[in-house]
């Protein structure tokens, strides 16, 4: 089974299955979105094959998924080396969640997928790629709008939501962003994020992000 197989098999088989709702196809990364956020101009060339599905509710799940792909991409793993118990490629890709539909939330996951790129490459200090607990302030309200609390974003892992899936490359993680108030992030830096995520939780904001919702704090 070749590369190229294995990357129609997640997006084609794997993701219909186990995220299912309507789709509208894949939002690749645009390739000024390094530049214009980020300051970088020269990327490796197959970053701009990565990118964003949306998913629509289903009778199971009243809410939006958008999920990345390309992070598993086997790049680097030739096909005799394909091991269904290791890693393919990264051995992660990302989830953010939604109670509504909006490309915001496709920009914001594009946003997010290429900082975590920029990471990995060492582009910021030596800094490791994304990984669960991490907060990560986005500088602007996650929808765009003004009068969104909603600006900061935490990497975690959620039980309502797949967690992860298996390729013939090997494994994948599916960790989720979800969204935090300026004043939710200082409380997570000041009580740990498991203390924001149960007040989350009790108000109905965890894992879904409410662009509309106000501060737990």
């Amino acid at each position: 089974m070749n590369f190229e197989e294995v990357w129609r098999i997640r997006e084609d088989d794997v993701y219909p299955t186990i995220f299912g709702g309507e789709q509208r196809g894949i939002f690749v990364l645009p390739p000024e979105l390094f530049e214009k956020k980020f300051g970088i101009a020269e990327v490796d060339p197959r970053w701009l094959f990565y990118g964003v599905f949306e998913h629509g509710p289903t009778p199971d799940r009243p809410y939006w998924l958008y999920v990345t792909s390309g992070h598993s991409n086997p790049w680097e793993q030739e096909e005799e080396a394909f091991d269904p118990s290791g890693e393919s490629g990264t051995g992660i890709e990302f989830i953010l969640a939604s109670t509504e539909r909006g490309d915001w939330a496709i920009r914001c996951l594009q946003n997010l997928l290429a900082f975590d790129l920029l990471l990995g490459a060492g582009h910021f200090g030596g800094r490791g790629p994304l990984a669960e607990g991490d907060r990560i302030p986005l500088r602007s309200p996650i929808n765009g709008v003004e009068s969104c609390l909603v600006r900061n974003v935490v990497v975690s892992r959620a039980s309502s939501l797949p967690l992860g899936f298996t390729l013939p490359s090997g494994r994948v993680e599916l960790l989720t962003f979800v969204g935090m108030t300026d004043s939710e992030l200082d409380f997570a830096k000041a009580n740990g994020n498991e203390a924001l995520i149960a007040r989350l939780v009790s108000s109905g904001f965890f894992p879904v992000n409410d662009p509309q919702r106000q501060s737990t704090v």
